[in-house]
């Protein structure tokens, strides 16, 4: 199961999605945004999507081995849940990861999965971790989309290649940092997640609009290679 497989399991989920929008939100207008939404591919999977504030209590964790519980699949109960105590970027993320397992990983009944947002990590997850990680990242922020969004924010079409002007823009003070920064940081993508002032607009952060960490969406821009390096 390489990352294209991955990914493209995200799109195709996200493509059923839009196809039955109009059953799935029988009294609303559809946005592209919407169909990112845990809770509505776990009903096309029919599953139950609960939203708890806590899954510490011994009923989702019978081991009481003190672990704080983020999120959890049991296949026996379809059901998925996530807590609320991690904050909004965490509990999404978090739901997206759950899909992930369901589509991915069948021979999984009942996992429990820790908070995380997307954003690296210090040591590395097992191998399933991984990929329910990138499948969130596809499901929560889609090449598609993420490139429109990305292509109008920053004025550019395809890659965005760095000037000192783009470096200005992104850090007034400091652009230095970001002209000469190494290739292997995320410090331009970084600026670009989290940017909140370009050309002279006011604009709300990539990383705001999909919804996530600012770590997780400068991962997902550098996935995408959608910055370009001299």
């Amino acid at each position: 199961m390489n990352e294209s497989y991955i990914e493209k399991a995200a799109t195709d989920l996200l493509m059923q999605i839009y196809r039955d929008r109009r059953y799935l939100w029988p009294d609303q207008d559809t946005q592209p945004m919407m169909m990112r939404s845990p809770q509505i591919a776990a009903l096309v999977y029919g599953y139950d999507y609960h939203v708890y504030p806590t899954l510490g209590d011994t009923k989702f964790n019978r081991h009481n081995t003190g672990t704080r519980i983020a999120g959890l699949i049991d296949r026996q109960a379809n059901k998925i849940a996530v807590a609320t105590e991690f904050g909004d970027k965490v509990q999404l993320f978090t739901g997206a990861h759950e899909i992930g397992h369901l589509v991915l990983h069948e021979d999984t009944v009942m996992h429990r999965d820790r908070a995380f947002d997307g954003g690296p990590l210090q040591a590395p997850r097992p191998l399933a971790e991984r990929q329910a990680d990138r499948f969130a990242a596809c499901f929560l922020m889609p090449q598609k989309l993420l490139t429109e969004r990305f292509e109008f924010m920053f004025c550019c079409k395809g890659q965005l290649r760095f000037s000192d002007v783009i470096a200005f823009h992104l850090d007034p003070n400091h652009p230095d940092r970001l002209l000469y920064a190494s290739k292997d940081s995320d410090e331009r993508e970084l600026a670009l997640a989290r940017c909140i002032q370009f050309n002279n607009r006011n604009l709300v952060s990539l990383a705001q609009q999909f919804g996530v960490s600012d770590s997780a969406m400068a991962i997902r821009i550098k996935e995408l290679d959608l910055v370009r390096w001299p």
